[in-house]
């Protein structure tokens, strides 16, 4: 299952950072009992502090290869990621005659290098279930990622602090940088639908980031952005049939 949490913060405060996500790991061991990792990535053009935590159930490459957060060593990215995607392997070899080298077998190495090679279009290529985080090195931003169908869930949140997001909401109040306030906008989509509404949570100011979209985080504004979206697909029998109705 895996677990990620990650947040932004403004100013020299990276022992802030750092305390508020292993607060956030803390509370969901549970999706990851077999590793559990922290980097702090200090931005070179801005006095903040950017730190990922992840909890890994391994699945794929059990080996510590595989551990999170993991770093590009030719870009200097990082990542964060909880899924699997099921064509790494396509992926992977397609990305070897590029000249990519692999330290691991695992799809979080593969993804990781095909955001390099391929940018943010990279996620058009990946097909499974997914939530991701990654530190761009180079434009120094953050980019998050969440699969076509939301099957993987990924939760954000912009504070006076600038940006925390995870796996699950109770982290992201774990780290103390979201105050703990009922949404009552999604609290009535709740009792009318049975359901809250997404991007809407039950927490003021925690927005699930919708299936299909990504955010990329920078200068503290926040940008999202459909990649795919579900084809509406008729065949000719039944388009004949609504035509003649």
């Amino acid at each position: 299952m895996c677990g990620i949490i990650g947040v932004w913060m403004k100013g020299a405060r990276a022992e802030a950072a750092r305390a508020a996500v292993a607060r956030g790991i803390g509370v969901i061991a549970h999706r990851g009992p077999d590793d559990m990792g922290e980097v702090e990535i200090i931005p070179a053009h801005d006095e903040s502090a950017v730190v990922f935590g992840h909890r890994r159930l391994s699945i794929i490459d059990l080996s510590q290869a595989g551990h999170q957060p993991m770093l590009d060593q030719e870009s200097g990215n990082w990542i964060a990621y909880n899924g699997e995607v099921f064509n790494f392997r396509e992926m992977r070899a397609e990305l070897e005659s590029l000249g990519c080298r692999f330290r691991s077998d695992s799809d979080t190495e593969v993804i990781l290098q095909s955001y390099r090679v391929w940018g943010r279009d990279c996620v058009r290529r990946w097909r499974g279930m997914f939530a991701a985080a990654i530190w761009d090195e180079r434009r120094q931003e953050l980019f998050l990622v969440r699969d076509r169908l939301g099957i993987k869930p990924l939760y954000y949140a912009q504070t006076g602090a600038g940006l925390v997001f995870g796996s699950e909401i109770k982290s992201l109040l774990a780290t103390g940088l979201v105050q703990r306030k009922i949404n009552l906008a999604a609290l009535d989509t709740y009792l009318m639908f049975g359901a809250v509404q997404d991007p809407l949570t039950l927490i003021d100011g925690v927005e699930s980031l919708p299936p299909a979209h990504t955010l990329v985080f920078k200068d503290g504004r926040a940008e999202l952005q459909e990649y795919w979206e579900q084809p509406l697909e008729i065949d000719d029998d039944k388009s004949d049939a609504i035509e003649a109705t």
